[in-house]
């Protein structure tokens, strides 16, 4: 496979001795990874025209040097046509195991969001207000916050390294209640096996979690089964759809807001 973009990278990479493609991750038109004469690189590239993924891999390239050990480290990004391509470091590690048992990964996973709560916004921030849950719930303010959220905290997208730990595919981080980041780790750790109190016990190390108010989560818990329902009612052949739906409904259960 030949790299779409190559000729836009080369003044960044030098010399390409090798290039692999990455399949999966988070939909990103075409991504690679890259040795070249000035080192290895995980590149990212979409069409470069409005609409689709770019404002996604616009969002990513301008969160990222708030992002400092939390995830992998931006080089450069260019622009030209008919592609945007961002460029970063290449991290070694495995995909985060969320099944009851796996004690180490889930305190890594605890640690990083408590991280990602303690980020400084930067000013392009400002316009990135979570929303997506607000049509699901008649208290969307409850929602509403100044925290830096990653709300795809799936375990495909958090590497176990041998010393650290990092979250990938900053695709679409928004502002919100610091609470709904270890909210949507409790639905993800439902989905992979844990009971709703477990997952609960789990977060409850998160500091956002600590100082959230209840009902302000069961608000959440409430919304999260309405949106989970609106999705798979639109993608009914996704059948991993079905699974986070079931493990909404059964966390909202739990809470007493089904």
């Amino acid at each position: 496979m030949e790299l779409p973009y190559k000729d836009l990278i080369l003044p960044y990479t030098g010399p390409i001795t090798d290039m692999r493609p990455v399949q999966g991750g988070s939909g990103f038109s075409t991504t690679a990874l890259v040795t070249s004469g000035e080192g290895e690189f995980f590149v990212k590239g979409v069409p470069n025209r409005p609409g689709g993924r770019l404002d996604s891999v616009v969002r990513e390239g301008l969160i990222n040097p708030a992002l400092t050990g939390i995830a992998p480290t931006l080089r450069w990004k260019v622009e030209g046509q008919p592609w945007f391509v961002l460029g970063f470091d290449v991290v070694q590690g495995r995909v985060a195991e969320y099944t009851p048992g796996e004690d180490h990964d889930l305190s890594q996973v605890v640690g990083l969001i408590d991280r990602i709560a303690a980020v400084e916004l930067p000013s392009e921030a400002a316009g990135w207000a979570e929303s997506r849950w607000d049509r699901f719930t008649d208290t969307p303010q409850l929602l509403a916050g100044d925290t830096l959220l990653y709300t795809d905290i799936q375990p495909d997208n958090v590497l176990i390294g041998a010393d650290r730990s990092w979250i990938v595919d900053w695709e679409w981080p928004t502002v919100g209640a610091a609470f709904l980041t270890p909210a949507c780790l409790v639905v993800q750790l439902i989905a992979s096996g844990h009971t709703p109190a477990e997952a609960e016990t789990w977060v409850d190390g998160c500091e956002t979690w600590k100082a959230a108010d209840p009902e302000a989560i069961n608000a959440f818990a409430r919304a999260h089964v309405g949106i989970q329902r609106w999705v798979v009612e639109a993608r009914p052949e996704e059948e991993w759809r079905k699974f986070m739906l079931a493990a909404a409904e059964a966390w909202a259960e739990h809470r007493g807001v089904r």
